[in-house]
């Protein structure tokens, strides 16, 4: 039977939150709060843990003093759940800055976790948000310099990571930068079972600016593949073998992983595999996080094989392709201004030679992009802005069903747009991994713009992030490059700024 862990009479060598502190999933009046508690070994070595049940006191605040306390609870923590706290903090006041933080009340000084500040959404005359959005952050490839300048922006509204927050690779895989020999991880194999996802986010999470990043900003999250393992999709994954067990063993631990280190709001029906989820801006916005990578996805094909064109192969799942439907509808007739879609993988179409190049991408489901862009179109669904990762570089471009075609499209003037794209580059990973090849990375991607007349931006060298912001009028993207991720920088440089005019679905400088 579990019972509760006193830990009066020991001794700490370092703060149990080593972990650090985060927040997320921001809704008008609500907020996920998140730590850990780490069990020293001298603790451990005297008691068995696995039965053992650590009361956590969870505090929020106006002021980082919490010379007052809004409110506070306890949160009861154990080995089922990794020494994970996770709370769901309710009644809050929409628009407002909580401060937040974590005590273990088991000895004479009380042990404080780092403060953390979070921000609830606004709700109802809202006349600016401001977001930033990044993805793809691969410890062993380098310093995560992107999300210390994420956390200098003082007034952001909430940070969107698209996926690839963690990778799965080993120490001796060669998908790592092979000059950066102090970004180890545990365990050092690729991660499989649940000890091992746990054990690699809990790896990325000592990284200091990680830390900081999360206890600045709420952030709101989804999965891609590398959560799981390379090119995942709903019944199984490129990189996953038969020595490496059943498939949805190896999902689940994943899954429950996730949950358990990231301030990610459960399922009320219990499906923790439905992450999809929607935020809502007032009348401003409304933000739909989509799962493009595991709960609906067909498996992928080569870009030639004639099955990619099959009318019923699917991306997302039609439950999925309902319920979005359904909500761009509803916010349409609610008079929401901006139908925002947080999502992994590529929607523009990209060519080379005549050919689509990436059949991992939406290019590869070309019958679910009908679908949905026929919805768009039929409904009349203005302001349309995919937001994207994946892919370790910058990209935006105008979206129509068919580009390509000059009836559809008109590539002087870009009228026969439906939507636009704006595509975050990545933390630190690369875009093509061999060091050297940057010139020619770049000269690729002048190569693609002329015969992709939609696409009006495109960097594939830099790392970074965009920030987006929304008013009624007017959506602006910038992307910030953050060149140098070798080592430990503060540089940082605007590459690129976009914008769109509500009710005109095509980007402009």
């Amino acid at each position: 039977m579990p019972m509760s862990l006193s830990l009066s009479g020991c001794t700490f060598k370092t703060n149990p939150f080593s972990h650090g502190v985060a927040s997320g999933d921001p809704l008008h009046d609500a907020l996920i709060i998140w730590s850990r508690v780490t069990i020293p070994e001298e603790i451990s070595e005297l008691i068995d843990i696995s039965n053992v049940i650590l009361p956590v006191r969870w505090q929020i605040s106006l002021s980082p003093t919490f010379n007052q306390i809004f409110k506070e609870g306890v949160f009861e923590t154990s080995q089922q759940r990794d020494f994970t706290i996770k709370v769901d903090v309710t009644d809050l006041t929409s628009d407002s800055h909580y401060y937040y933080r974590f005590v273990i009340e088991e000895f004479e000084e009380p042990i404080i976790s780092p403060v953390g500040r979070s921000k609830t959404l606004p709700q109802y005359d809202v006349s600016n948000v401001k977001l930033a959005m990044t993805s793809c952050s691969h410890f062993s490839y380098g310093y995560f310099n992107v999300y210390a300048r994420i956390a200098e922006i003082d007034d952001l509204d909430a940070v969107l990571h698209l996926g690839d927050y963690l990778y799965e690779y080993g120490n001796e895989d060669v998908y790592r930068n092979p000059f950066l020999w102090g970004r180890l991880v545990e365990p050092k194999h690729e991660m499989i079972s649940l000890a091992d996802y746990r054990l690699r986010h809990a790896t990325y999470k000592t990284d200091s600016d990680l830390q900081t990043l999360h206890k600045t900003h709420p952030m709101i999250c989804i999965w891609d593949d590398h959560e799981f393992t390379n090119d995942t999709w709903r019944d199984g994954a490129k990189n996953h073998n038969d020595n490496e067990g059943d498939w949805h063993t190896r999902a689940n631990a994943a899954i429950q992983a996730y949950y358990e280190w990231m301030p990610i709001r459960e399922p009320q029906n219990g499906h923790r595999e439905k992450a999809y989820r929607t935020f809502k801006f007032g009348q401003l916005l409304h933000l739909n996080m989509l799962d493009t990578r595991y709960i609906g996805r067909d498996q992928q094909v080569d870009i030639k094989d004639p099955t990619r064109l099959d009318p019923m192969r699917t991306l997302l799942g039609f439950e999925q392709e309902q319920w979005l439907e359904d909500n761009m509808l509803e916010a349409k007739n609610n008079g929401v201004t901006w139908h925002l879609i947080g999502q992994q993988v590529q929607m523009m179409q990209i060519q080379m030679l005549g050919q689509p190049i990436n059949g991992d991408a939406w290019d590869g489901y070309p019958a679910a992009r009908e679908r949905l862009l026929t919805f768009v179109e039929q409904r009349n669904i203005d302001n349309v802005v995919f937001l994207t990762g994946d892919v370790h570089s910058s990209w935006a471009a105008n979206i129509a069903k068919n580009p390509y075609d000059w009836h559809q499209y008109n590539r002087f003037t870009h009228d026969g747009a439906l939507a636009v794209e704006i595509v975050t580059p990545s933390v630190t990973s690369p875009s093509i991994p061999v060091p050297g090849l940057q010139q020619i990375i770049g000269d690729v991607g002048k190569v693609l713009k002329p015969e992709n007349p939609h696409i009006r931006y495109v960097d594939l060298k830099n790392r970074g992030f965009v920030t987006l912001n929304i008013t009624p009028e007017r959506l602006t993207s910038q992307w910030h490059h953050v060149p140098v991720v070798g080592f430990k920088n503060n540089q940082s440089f605007i590459d690129k700024t976009l914008y769109v005019d509500a009710g005109t679905p095509k980007l402009l400088r």
